[in-house]
């Protein structure tokens, strides 16, 4: 590749805030979720503008070389060209308060303030169930066709009717060999006694507590709250000993960069940056497996730009710009015929496109697990008391 260097960026697109608070966090019934025939009569739009809401460094945009046409300008101006204006905004920074930009009081404006936000697939899920979300523009977007089936069986949209996912990843282990003194391979390992002070639990709840609820052999796609509830015993007693040194966010790449961290759970895209300055870091999926995730474009209720909404979705569908996407963002994309685009454009982005952590195989995805949820109750109850964990740290 001679584009710009693959996995650039320094600030995550997960940059969840530390006092997360547990209000507004639980999980919703799904018996209430939308169907098409719900929707709204709104005027599709020119499909000249669009309002987006996303994470922080989310999107490819040009690069120093630019003068080559797969990269010139990025995602952003060549839509502009194409005469697409998205008035793009990285200023959702975490599901809570963020979510909080689309979502006020839990109810909507008749015309909100954007036409496309990116939550987790668990607020996704809350949008839905709630009817906060517009059904998609299919007729609009045909290559939603290349949304990998893996994102089409969720329960609480299957087929994608509602959401397109736009990027994926994995939180696995990432350590430093030189600092551990053998490879890590278990969650267990987290808890040497050896590595005491010096390790890195995420601050995420749902991960956290998937990846412990994975060592004690249960299945956090199907979450109970006795196994969630003793899963955050595990982590609470390894908090109350010292042996976890800090509850990171995307701060865990710096951490172990310094070597103030030797082993943490980590976020797969975030470590491949990492690992452009730091190639002897490493990432593994545990032995019990990891917990994946993924962020997915919603439109709001009432939005009044689905034909730009539309118009955008299926641009970055298209193989070759997700592709682009892709080399920037280091984590996974939903779309089919990426790993191929990647494979033709040869040299680096073909090393990407070898990579199993990128682009999981069978054996890989059948160690991944989605955090199935709880009713909102449990969940609030399972926020608040590790963000308790997290506060004090």
């Amino acid at each position: 590749m001679t584009g710009r260097p693959i996995g650039h960026r320094r600030l995550s697109r997960r940059r969840f805030l530390a006092g997360m608070g547990a209000a507004g966090l639980g999980a919703v019934g799904l018996g209430a979720c939308s169907s098409v025939a719900d929707r709204r009569t709104y005027d599709l739009g020119d499909g000249s503008r669009l309002r987006m809401l996303n994470w922080a460094e989310y999107i490819d945009s040009g690069g120093p070389n630019d003068d080559d046409p797969y990269y010139a300008g990025g995602t952003l101006a060549t839509l502009a060209d194409e005469g697409l204006q998205v008035d793009y905004v990285e200023d959702y920074l975490d599901n809570i308060d963020g979510f909080r930009k689309v979502i006020d009081e839990a109810v909507t404006p008749d015309v909100p303030e954007w036409d496309i936000v990116v939550p987790t697939n668990w607020r996704a899920a809350e949008m839905i169930a709630n009817k906060w979300a517009e059904p998609l523009p299919i007729e609009i977007i045909p290559n939603h066709v290349n949304i990998d089936p893996a994102y089409l069986t969720n329960s609480w949209d299957r087929g994608c009717r509602f959401q397109m996912p736009w990027q994926a990843g994995i939180t696995g282990i990432a350590y430093d060999p030189a600092l551990t003194g053998r490879p890590l391979t278990s969650v267990s390992d987290l808890l040497d006694p050896a590595f005491a002070g010096r390790v890195g639990f995420i601050g995420e709840m749902r991960e956290a507590v998937g990846l412990m609820m994975l060592a004690n052999g249960d299945d956090p796609s199907r979450p109970t709250r006795a196994a969630a509830d003793a899963a955050l015993d595990d982590i609470a007693d390894a908090a109350a000993s010292g042996q976890v040194g800090a509850f990171t966010f995307n701060e865990f790449a710096d951490l172990l960069a310094a070597g103030d961290l030797v082993a943490a759970m980590a976020w797969s895209g975030d470590v491949a940056i990492l690992q452009n300055d730091r190639p002897d870091i490493t990432f593994v999926i545990p032995e019990e497996g990891a917990v994946q995730w993924f962020d997915t474009m919603v439109i709001p209720r009432g939005s009044q730009a689905l034909a730009a909404a539309g118009r955008f979705m299926n641009y970055v569908y298209d193989p070759v710009n997700a592709a682009r996407i892709t080399e920037w963002v280091s984590y996974i994309s939903p779309v089919m015929g990426v790993q191929e685009e990647l494979l033709r454009r040869g040299g680096a982005s073909a090393e990407l496109a070898a990579s199993t952590v990128l682009f999981p195989d069978e054996t890989t995805r059948n160690r991944l697990f989605t955090w199935g949820g709880l009713d909102s109750a449990d969940e609030e109850a399972l926020d608040e008391r590790y963000a308790a964990l997290v506060e004090g740290s």
